[in-house]
């Protein structure tokens, strides 16, 4: 198998299997991105998650942030890693963002890391998610994957980072670099890689060879790596460690049976109660222009109401271009589309004008309209469990009922899916 066909399928597989791969930090503007992003180096997501909401509270701007001292932040942050380093390259990131750049994220990666606490991560998850730039992102997991599969040799991060960009179209870049990140996060684990549980094995070099190629490392640590061996089988896996100053040891995995009596639960993704034939309910929200949309404003007029979890994320963009394209069959046939996420307006102005959509997309910041149409819930992503908004379309007709809901919503036809109808 060549490197190019190596690159090619295991695009192919996520962009057929996980066409919306995103950060799982929380944040509503740029501001709180970067800020997430410096918080999260060397610990985990779900922790940052847990600590920015006060945080961002009481600090939501540059300005608010920079008039703070460090000892203050510190405890806002003190439960996550390095806080002491952390609460300073905040305080004294925000200054330095107010005097140097005017209160603007920087778009270019060699301004983005003169920001203290912004490193070349940093800077390239920021102008990849922000500026939608083809920048990749190389931590621990993006590291690891791809010099497990094989799509890298490398021994530095820098090294990785040239390496995918010059192999990855540049159209997946950003989104390749979550792809990565979450297939290393809930697979392809570092110590105990789920390669059962793994449809990316047919082109892994790593897991054809089932040895770690020490020249090129699979992690980011100082620590020195032993030799590490895999011997896969269906139903068990077995780790052998050599190391010069341990003996040979050999683990086995016991195939676990599941009792006669056991069920498996499916799980479900949670689905919006509202039904055809109820009132639709009333909403009011700002859009990327600032001009305040309600219910009551389409008196007459059919609505596709379409809901979406984020603005700029592959799923989302195909379908909002969609949309777009069947614009004006759409609006022949009495419709007005309207788009509701929790993006605030700045994001959604720089959304619809990159994409030149033509209908309003409604800033829901505070989620009322999302949980009025009950489409925040429980989700599966990657094997990972969480809330979020559920992608789903209300057609409401010209009397303010719904007559139809769309769970299934086919993102690239979206359009042409609700013209069929």
């Amino acid at each position: 198998m060549t490197l190019k066909n190596r690159y090619e399928a295991v695009i192919n597989y996520f962009k057929t299997n996980v066409p919306i791969a995103e950060t799982e930090l929380h944040y509503s503007s740029p501001f709180e991105l970067i800020v997430a992003v410096i918080l999260s180096a060397q610990c985990t997501d779900k922790r940052i998650n847990q600590v920015t909401p006060k945080l961002f509270r009481d600090y939501p701007t540059a300005e608010a942030l920079a008039s703070a001292n460090s000892d203050t932040i510190f405890t806002y942050i003190r439960s996550v890693s390095y806080p002491n380093n952390k609460a300073k390259h905040l305080v004294n990131m925000a200054n330095m963002l107010l005097n140097d750049f005017g209160g603007v994220i920087p778009s270019e990666i060699e301004q983005l890391i003169k920001l203290p606490g912004v490193g070349r991560k940093t800077a390239n998850v920021v102008a990849s998610v922000i500026y939608d730039k083809p920048a990749m992102a190389v931590d621990t997991h993006v590291f690891r994957v791809s010099n497990r599969i094989g799509l890298t040799k490398a021994k530095t991060p820098l090294q990785s980072e040239h390496q995918l960009i010059k192999h990855i179209p540049e159209q997946y870049v950003a989104t390749a670099h979550h792809w990565l990140i979450l297939h290393g996060r809930y697979t392809c684990l570092a110590r105990t890689p789920k390669c059962g549980d793994c449809n990316l094995t047919e082109w892994c070099q790593y897991f054809k060879t089932k040895t770690i190629n020490k020249k090129y490392p699979h992690s980011l640590s100082h620590k020195k790596l032993d030799s590490i061996k895999l011997d896969i089988t269906k139903d068990t896996m077995t780790k052998t460690i050599s190391s010069k100053k341990t003996a040979v040891k050999k683990v086995a995995a016991k195939k676990v049976t599941p009792s006669k009596t056991t069920k498996e639960v499916k799980f479900m993704t949670h689905s919006t109660s509202l039904k055809v034939g109820h009132k639709a309910p009333d909403f009011s929200a700002k859009d990327q222009n600032g001009k305040t949309i309600s219910l009551k404003d389409f008196k007459g007029k059919n609505i596709v109401l379409y809901f979406y979890p984020k603005d700029n994320t592959p799923g989302c963009t195909m379908e909002a271009c969609s949309l777009r394209d069947e614009h004006t069959h759409l609006n022949k046939k009495n419709y007005v589309v309207l788009g509701v996420s929790a993006d605030d307006e700045k994001m959604h102005q720089k959304f619809a004008t990159k994409y030149e959509l033509p209908f309003s997309l409604l800033a829901d910041t505070e989620m009322s309209i999302i949980k009025a149409y009950d489409v925040w819930g429980k989700k599966k992503f990657m094997g990972k469990i969480y809330d979020g908004i559920i992608r789903t379309t209300f057609i409401i007709d010209d009397k303010g009922k719904i007559a139809r809901v769309i769970t299934d919503v086919k993102t690239k036809e979206h359009g042409k899916q609700i013209l069929s109808l």
